[in-house]
């Protein structure tokens, strides 16, 4: 009987365990601090790469030639899941799916990732693109890194690269890793000044 006791014991432990683990109304903790961003509006910190046919997003931010959703475009978050959120390109009434790579998840609070991409207005980041050289410039309209670019202005042109490949002291790094498919990598180098000395990779 005692035997049997420790048992159940054991089962109803393991179902409380699961059950925290999903959180409220059985969505993963790690979201949780998202559902709070779902119906609002927002602005996109950087260009975002999106796959043409899909109409996704990868945080691991791959650089495909797919369709480029300009940095400051509004967006309202529609829903968030354990393993994606969808936004909303509010001009075009185009709906994507922002997918949480299980790397991406595994580094760090999914917010701080997500906060680098919303962001709850465009105004200081307008001013920081408007004070930028004509290189800054033409990587960001064309979406891609580019000799003679700014640290600052290849975020903006081709997001923040993957935490888990980039861990420390991104904005002194010499080389930042990005991957342009889920094959194929592309590394950003950067000279003593600070600028883009060159671009290598891809597919």
């Amino acid at each position: 009987m005692r035997k049997i006791s420790n048992i159940l014991v054991a089962i109803f432990s393991l179902v409380l365990l699961l059950s925290g683990a999903a959180g409220a109304n059985g969505r993963p903790v790690e979201t949780l601090p998202l559902q709070e961003m779902v119906g609002r509006y927002y602005f996109l910190g950087y260009n975002l790469h999106a796959d043409h046919f899909a109409k996704k997003v990868s945080s691991v931010n791959y650089q495909i030639r797919g369709d480029l959703i300009p940095w400051g475009t509004e967006v309202r978050i529609i829903r968030v899941t354990g393993d994606f959120l969808v936004f909303e390109h509010v001009a075009k009434r185009q709906q994507y799916r922002y997918i949480f790579h299980w790397k991406t998840k595994s580094e760090g609070p999914l917010l701080e990732h997500v906060n680098k991409v919303f962001l709850d207005k465009a105004d200081d980041l307008t001013k920081q693109v408007e004070a930028m050289n004509s290189v800054d410039k033409d990587g960001i309209y064309e979406g891609r890194a580019k000799v003679g670019m700014s640290r600052e202005g290849v975020l903006i042109a081709i997001g923040y690269p993957p935490e888990f490949a980039n861990p420390e002291a991104l904005m002194t790094d010499r080389d930042w890793l990005y991957w342009s498919s889920r094959y194929f990598k592309m590394v950003v180098s950067f000279g003593r000044d600070g600028l883009v000395s060159k671009v290598s990779g891809g597919d």
